[in-house]
């Protein structure tokens, strides 16, 4: 059995780099998301009956493993991105390496022509030296 298989990356115009990148992003606003809940539901809390109290708690619960979630995966993918975009990785793995190419996608023309389309995200040098 061969358990070596090749890395293969399936987002068009996009490469893993970039993607990390938005991820974290994402990760990241979704945990400002869940403090903003949690704080409206504590607000909540000195204003209902015992009941509702409960309930809230229950919520309160629910966005507290949220929060727990979405901060432990911004966490993970800051690491990666970071380390991704130090210069020396970026020098060392060099740039034409698979993290950092687009995937480009291959669109019929018509009158049996392919036309092939890639997209790249310009990568400002201070935005390097920056993450050093």
């Amino acid at each position: 059995m061969n358990t070596s298989k090749d890395p293969k990356f399936l987002v068009d115009h996009q490469s893993v780099a970039s993607l990390i990148n938005q991820l974290h992003e994402y990760f990241k606003d979704s945990h400002a998301h869940y403090e903003v809940e949690r704080s409206q539901l504590m607000s909540k809390l000195d204003t209902v009956d015992q009941e509702r109290e409960l309930e809230l708690h229950r919520e309160l619960r629910k966005v507290e493993a949220e929060i727990s979630l979405f901060s432990v995966l911004s966490d993970a993918l800051s690491i990666a991105d970071r380390i991704l975009h130090t210069r020396s990785v970026m020098n060392e793995l060099g740039l034409d390496n698979p993290l950092y190419r687009m995937h480009c996608e291959a669109i019929p023309d018509g009158d049996n022509k392919v036309s092939i389309h890639c997209e790249t995200l310009p990568m400002d040098s201070a935005e390097v030296t920056s993450r050093n």
